[in-house]
């Protein structure tokens, strides 16, 4: 029976990086499981074929590549790297040669994402105990939502991990290989961080001129509003059109859907024929995965009311998500998932300003190490 055969890989993956895993914290060996006992019960519930419906069936279309490269290898045609997502698919691919079943590789590697994400997220935050480590994963998207997305094969733990390496890592060659990989995996997230990259080297000189103080956060929205409109323009209609706010086409229906995004109620704001759950079930998913708008609303707020404590890392990340949440606001799939990717620097945001300000309430989570720009300087104290 092909369910049973799946399964049994299942527990096989499982117990595998389970025993990798055994001196871990608690929090990593907990993910374990629960994706162990999860895609156990998908398959079980749903079938091999029908799973790959189950919330998204974009799962169908990575499932299908794994299956096309494992049988005819991969392919060198630029468009298909492009459109195939290859940072996800072609990691599947080892495990898929060896008689994985082509879904499991992939959500295997979207569950190894999520650990190679978690344990930085942890060291970063230097959180030991466990109180502070369940809220140190639960505001920065490892917990409920990565746990969650790790069962599906879905890129978006890929992604989490990938923009998180490119704002926090010191090396040059692996910020530049986490573009790359952005690039091949979402174009204009990979441009949304670069552009945001450019333009805080440029910023750090402009607010060592001025004081801006508290319109400091308000001022970058704007900027990456004008970006993100003109980065859109550009990759839809050229540079012979290129468009910005000012261009006349721009006004308060989308104000209002870049503001969704910053609250994680997209789904209120877009088009009612783009969304294929109701309401209720979208109210419901947002109460069960409650870090969708826990985290961009905790973040919006600590960035509009302590503007004057964010450090590099903080004001890249605010200009970065508002780049990006303007350009997807003017297509056809701007939901909560469009956040994720961001979300887990938008929770060490909040999680070091709540900590600078409240030393006693998470004693092991004080004076996250920041590395390249993300460094404050005495200046910034």
């Amino acid at each position: 029976m092909p369910e049973t055969m799946y399964i049994l890989q299942v527990v096989l993956i499982g117990s595998l990086v389970s025993w990798f895993v055994r001196h871990d914290a608690l929090v990593v060996r907990l993910q374990v499981a629960t994706w162990t006992l999860g895609v156990a019960a998908i398959a079980w519930q749903f079938g091999l074929t029908e799973q790959l419906d189950f919330y998204s069936n974009d799962q169908r279309y990575y499932s299908d590549l794994v299956q096309l490269f494992s049988t005819e290898g991969i392919p060198w045609d630029v468009d298909v790297w492009l459109d195939g997502k290859t940072p996800y698919t072609i990691a599947a691919l080892p495990l898929a040669l060896v008689g994985i079943h082509p879904t499991l590789a992939l959500k295997t590697v979207s569950l190894f994402c999520l650990l190679l994400l978690t344990r930085s997220v942890l060291d970063i935050s230097r959180s030991t105990t466990k109180k502070s480590q369940f809220i140190t994963l639960w505001l920065t998207s490892c917990g409920i939502i990565g746990t969650y997305f790790s069962l599906l094969a879905l890129r978006e733990t890929t992604m989490m991990l990938f923009v998180y390496r490119f704002a926090t890592s010191q090396s040059l060659a692996t910020r530049s290989a986490s573009l790359v990989a952005l690039y091949l995996l979402r174009p204009h997230l990979a441009a949304a961080v670069f552009v945001a990259e450019i333009v805080m080297t440029a910023w750090r000189v402009v607010r060592g001129r001025l004081k801006l103080g508290a319109a400091e956060s308000p001022i970058l929205i704007a900027v990456g509003v004008i970006l993100g409109t003109a980065l859109y323009s550009w990759g839809a209609f050229g540079s012979s059109n290129l468009r910005t706010p000012f261009s006349g086409d721009w006004g308060i229906p989308q104000a209002i859907r870049i503001a969704s995004n910053f609250v994680g109620l997209q789904f209120l704001t877009v088009r009612g024929e783009t969304v294929k759950f109701s309401i209720a079930s979208l109210i419901l998913l947002r109460l069960v995965l409650n870090e969708t708008v826990v985290i961009p609303v905790a973040f919006t707020v600590v960035c509009l009311l302590f503007s004057q404590c964010l450090n590099d890392r903080a004001r890249f990340t605010l200009l970065a998500f508002t780049i990006y949440s303007s350009v997807v606001i003017a297509t056809d799939f701007n939901s909560f998932r469009q956040n994720i990717p961001f979300m887990p620097l938008m929770g060490l945001v909040v999680l070091t300003i709540f900590c600078s300000r409240n030393e006693t309430s998470l004693p092991t989570t004080h004076n996250l190490s920041l590395p390249h720009s993300a460094r404050v300087t005495p200046r910034e104290t």
